[in-house]
């Protein structure tokens, strides 16, 4: 069976193909190699070492990729993986992502549309971003949706969500599939566009999709040297420099962390499986504080350095997220099979094992970006 998957030698992409290059599958790789994943050095990249010998690689950008209409014209699935994705960047890099994510898409639709084929699947990569703050309940209310949180509130350190209407702190909820659609950020716009346009057309060509809305992903190979990764990949690297973590808001905020290889895995099943036109959320179902994520850091690496709760925050970003998984777990048979704890035993390991230049710096570089451009309060003073 033939696969090509966008975006293959990225982060998750390469554990996918490794995973699908052992299922015996043919697998080609449309992926840009961008810079802020893969370093300069791009060919010598840890992520397309992973996979070079397992794919019939295209080095071209989703967007202006020449090899798409034959490609598409030559597979059974397609596994839209190529994106931008760092949420805060969003922000201000906004026609990037726009154009990458909904257009890249569109470019795909678009030759399925024209060109004759014999696709049996669709799969996208989607994110948790697309549902905003989540699923909260208030004592008074019930099941409410938050609206993006006030400013004055979050300068006076009051990061809780309220209900939009009574005002009061509400409590979290794992997010279903039927929650409301409510995006904060550029990147959770771009990627309920994806969605729409997904399901728009494969709905009235009559191909198969399933849309994976992942939660924050993390593992060894997350690139160390992009200030937008993920805080467990920051975190970490700022650690092992010795270098201070300054945590925002007040460290209470919560995620719900997927390692890669299960996210892998999910896709996985679902390509063995007859279930077609779903909505998949992916992750481990658990809310996790960011202050206990560094406690856990902490109790791995000899002698850590203090962290501060600086109170400081960044515009889109939301309070907490965590998944709600019964339908993957009912229709795919998926449950995670890394811990957070093993997790990020693996990439302080990895880490630390690494000859890279610092991220300590390009981290830095990112929020004074984000500062100037006001997405970035630096609250440190009055919390």
């Amino acid at each position: 069976m033939k696969i090509l998957c966008t975006g293959g030698s990225g982060f998750i992409g390469s554990y996918l193909t490794n995973l699908l290059y052992k299922g015996g599958f043919e697998i080609f790789i449309i992926d840009n190699l961008l810079k802020q994943i893969h370093g300069k050095d791009k060919y010598n990249s840890f992520l397309f070492q992973s996979i070079i010998d397992k794919a019939n690689f295209f080095n071209e950008d989703i967007v202006r990729s020449k090899s798409l209409k034959y490609l598409i014209g030559q597979v059974d699935f397609i596994i839209h993986l190529a994106a931008e994705t760092a949420t805060g960047q969003s922000m201000y890099e906004i026609s990037k992502y726009v154009k990458t994510n909904s257009l890249g898409t569109a470019k795909i639709l678009e030759h399925l549309v024209k060109n004759k084929n014999n696709v049996k699947k669709i799969i996208l990569a989607s994110s948790r971003t697309v549902y905003g703050e989540g699923k909260y309940k208030c004592p008074e209310h019930g099941i409410v949706y938050p609206d993006n949180r006030n400013i004055d509130d979050l300068r006076k350190g009051e990061f809780e969500c309220k209900c939009i209407y009574c005002y009061k702190d509400l409590k979290p909820l794992a997010t279903d599939e039927e929650s409301k659609i409510s995006p904060k950020s550029i990147y959770g716009i771009s990627k309920y566009n994806q969605e729409q346009l997904v399901k728009s057309i494969c709905e009235n060509i009559h191909i198969p999709y399933s849309i994976f809305r992942f939660q924050n992903v993390y593992g060894k190979g997350q690139s160390i040297k992009n200030p937008y990764t993920g805080i467990i990949s920051v975190f970490s690297n700022l650690v092992l420099e010795n270098k201070r973590i300054e945590v925002f808001e007040d460290g209470l905020e919560s995620r719900d962390f997927i390692h890669a290889s299960d996210v892998a895995m999910a896709i996985y099943l679902d390509i063995l499986s007859d279930h077609k036109n779903q909505t998949y959320n992916v992750g481990s179902g658990k809310s996790t504080r960011i202050i206990d994520v560094i406690k856990m850091i902490e109790k791995i690496v000899p002698n850590p350095p203090l962290y501060g709760i600086s109170g400081s925050f960044r515009i889109g970003d939301v309070r907490h997220n965590f998944a709600d998984t019964t339908k993957i777990s009912t229709l795919l048979g998926f449950s995670p099979k890394i811990s957070l704890r093993d997790g990020l035993s693996e990439i302080i390991d990895w880490i630390g094992n690494l000859h890279q230049d610092s991220i300590v710096r390009k981290y830095k570089s990112s929020i004074r970006e984000m500062k100037k451009l006001n997405l970035f309060i630096d609250n440190s003073k009055s919390v």
